[in-house]
């Protein structure tokens, strides 16, 4: 029984070291992404960490929410919001200058319950036609601040049909809270950013708004101004921009955008 202990006891007393040489580079990264990427940019960090032997700290948010954040002193490794939203943080000198980097575009669709009837949405006038009939429209609320809702507010005005559609909408806090609420039976089809139609169970992404009413939302990255880990937040930054990287985005439903 002896030895057996010793062995042990020697084989413990080797274990930090080893440890050791594997962790020298491991780092907890702190990533924020705002709502259309965060479900793509989430699994992107985290097989980016699990690669690098890193933990993710994983926060999605609004654009607004995230700078408000950012500008209340909290330092994350990597942010993404709207590319407007990276300007600002840049005129404010709250991210590094020369690593923001474009990412992806999103583009505005329709979602129904899986099952439900596919609505024709490929002109202005049969998607009018459908969210006026509808019982009822679900989309983010306009009044968070995002810049989905931005965008729907503008398709609505466009088609002259802001007044009926605002009287029989059913609001979420993000895109893809309106999207389930729809899913869950309170509104019989969902307006938002495709990237957050695909990832919710349940709904079936019925396809883009007409081109001519799409306002294509861009979205940017950079790393946060007093980020704990720099070297692999430029690290991660690059991979974000990787084919692999490129592969996930396109299946969330956003369009990267080619460097």
């Amino acid at each position: 029984g002896e030895t057996m202990t010793r062995k042990s006891m020697l084989a413990l007393a080797a274990l930090p070291l080893f440890l050791m040489g594997a962790q020298a580079n491991a780092a907890q990264l702190k990533v924020m992404a705002s709502g259309a990427m965060a479900h793509a940019l989430e699994e992107i960090s985290q097989d980016y960490a699990k690669k690098n032997g890193h933990t993710l700290i994983f926060v999605a948010g609004t654009t607004g929410t995230l700078q408000d954040k950012i500008r209340g002193g909290d330092k994350p490794d990597v942010i993404q919001v709207t590319t407007p939203g990276i300007d600002a943080l840049e005129k404010e000198k709250l991210i590094v200058p020369g690593t923001r980097i474009e990412l992806a575009r999103a583009l505005i669709g329709v979602a129904v319950k899986d099952g439900a009837p596919v609505p024709d949405i490929s002109t202005p006038e049969k998607l009018k036609e459908r969210l006026l009939s509808a019982r009822a429209v679900a989309w983010i609320d306009p009044k968070v601040g995002g810049q989905a809702g931005a965008a729907i507010v503008a398709i609505l005005k466009q088609m002259n049909i802001t007044d009926e559609v605002m009287k029989k909408s059913v609001y979420g806090k993000t895109g893809a809270e309106s999207v389930q609420k729809m899913v869950a039976g309170e509104a019989d089809m969902a307006i938002s950013f495709t990237s957050e139609i695909l990832p919710i169970k349940g709904a079936k992404l019925v396809g883009p708004v007409p081109v001519a009413m799409q306002t294509p939302a861009s979205f940017s990255g950079a790393i946060a101004v007093g980020a704990p880990n720099p070297d692999q937040a430029r690290a991660l930054l690059s991979f974000m921009s990787s084919p692999e990287a490129r592969a996930v985005m396109v299946k969330a439903g956003l369009e990267p955008v080619a460097h």
